[in-house]
């Protein structure tokens, strides 16, 4: 057991409670530490929100760590929730397999990809939740459940997406995709209008992945890089590579100099666009074009000690445009700004609190400082005005209001009492916004 003091509780570092941490090692002794009234399972603890975070208890899932199984001819590995992505990659990839929809760090558990639903730079079918075969669940009265979308099937599509609320999750079968080669065909298209932006997002149809980086964004302009990629069909080297490294002295003090200033980061955001869409690399590994951030396991920790959240919703297609200028205009009058924004279309269905719909997915990482309540009272007025879909598995911001009106979330807060009675499992999240 151990508390805060030693521990990071999400990856954003800006939680400041100060909970019990259970490591159980097998499920007879995860079973004991049901007794504990109130607790949230957690993973490799890098949710960038605060549902996998409780104030009295957590049991972390890192000691369920083994691959159960993989089926090298059909594709299929099964693992303990605690396997991260990065070990997952190392046994498949050399085999010619890949994860079907990855997140943006291979330092996740399999157990939180399933718990987030997490979705990547697909063009379709962008959740993991298309590719999970089963699931083994542990529910609060001691039962060990198996679910899919054939048996079960209520308790699955609760757990999927459902932040680890409707029980622990023991281990999964994914179905994996098929690959020759580690590298990826890789295309990046600069855009410096919103013309260009929209004209960019026509062509992503012939990629089977995409996304778009911002440098700098106003009501009546946009500039930044699309990158567009495609698994290379060359028969290839499968070995998956990659070292874990951290951030030396001299990396965080440049990156804290730059990534914490208003004026800085446009100055690095500027010379990033044009270096990298001149001299950029056609042909990249897997762990380049995916994995970028993980360049330094500990890069989170440029941000300082009072951290930084990130807000990611989905914004209609039509009124994309002039929600970006609201914010440009919000973040000039008051210094604020973003230090990595992400954008891209998406068009999923989903049920409960999943990150789904049709529109414009946004992505915005900022540094926590003396404005933080200001920010978060002027974001929670845009995600009621533009009627946005947030993603509650990378926030920490939005308040419960922007829900209770929602159906999905009614049915959501309603299956999960059937299941867990006595609402022992719960988090910061499911606290603020109503759920449990």
């Amino acid at each position: 057991m151990k508390s805060q003091s030693k521990l990071n509780l999400n990856w954003t570092r800006n939680i400041s409670v100060k909970p019990n941490v259970f490591f159980p090692s097998n499920e007879s002794d995860l079973k004991k530490k049901l007794l504990k009234k109130n607790f949230i399972p957690a993973g490799n603890q890098r949710s960038f929100g605060d549902n996998a975070i409780n104030k009295k208890n957590i049991l972390s899932l890192k000691k369920f760590n083994k691959i159960i199984s993989f089926d090298k001819t059909k594709g299929i590995i099964n693992a303990e929730s605690g396997v991260l992505i990065s070990d997952v990659l190392k046994r498949i990839c050399k085999d010619g397999w890949f994860l079907p929809v990855t997140p943006g760090s291979k330092y996740v558990s399999i157990g939180g990809i399933i718990a987030n639903n997490v979705h990547g730079k697909n063009t379709k079918n962008n959740q993991i939740s298309y590719y999970v075969k089963e699931i083994k669940l542990l529910l609060t009265n001691g039962r060990i459940i198996f679910c899919s979308n054939k048996k079960n099937q209520k308790l699955f599509y609760l757990t999927i997406g459902g932040f680890g609320l409707s029980g622990i999750i023991l281990s999964a079968k994914i179905k994996l995709k098929k690959i020759k080669s580690i590298y990826i065909n890789q295309k990046i298209r600069e855009f410096s209008s919103y013309g260009q932006f929209f004209t960019l997002l026509k062509n992503r149809k012939t990629y089977e992945y995409y996304v778009s980086w911002i440098e700098t964004f106003s009501k009546t302009n946009i500039k930044g890089l699309t990158f567009f990629g495609n698994h290379s069909n060359l028969k290839d080297n499968l070995i998956f590579e990659h070292k874990d490294r951290k951030l030396n002295n001299l990396n965080n003090i440049l990156l804290k100099y730059f990534v914490n200033n208003f004026t800085r980061i446009k100055l690095i955001n500027y010379l990033f666009r044009k270096t990298k869409s001149i001299f950029y690399k056609r042909k990249v590994t897997l762990n380049e074009f995916f994995y970028p951030q993980d360049k330094f396991m500990d890069f989170n920790k440029i941000y300082g000690s009072n951290g930084f959240f990130q807000v990611q919703f989905l914004v209609k297609l039509e009124s994309f445009q002039k929600l970006m200028g609201e914010i440009s205009s919000f973040f000039k009058k008051n210094k604020i700004f973003s230090s990595f924004i992400i954008l891209k279309i998406m068009n999923e269905k989903g049920k409960y609190l999943n990150y789904s719909g049709r529109g414009i997915s946004v992505s915005m990482d900022i540094p926590i400082n003396q404005k933080k309540f200001l920010i978060s009272k002027f974001m929670n007025y845009l995600f009621i005005k533009y009627k946005v879909k947030i993603n509650c598995s990378k926030d920490s911001i939005a308040k419960a209001d922007l829900f209770k009106k929602n159906s999905e979330y009614t049915r959501f807060k309603r299956e999960l009492s059937k299941i867990d009675k006595k609402h022992n499992i719960s988090s910061l999240f499911s606290n603020r916004l109503g759920v449990k």
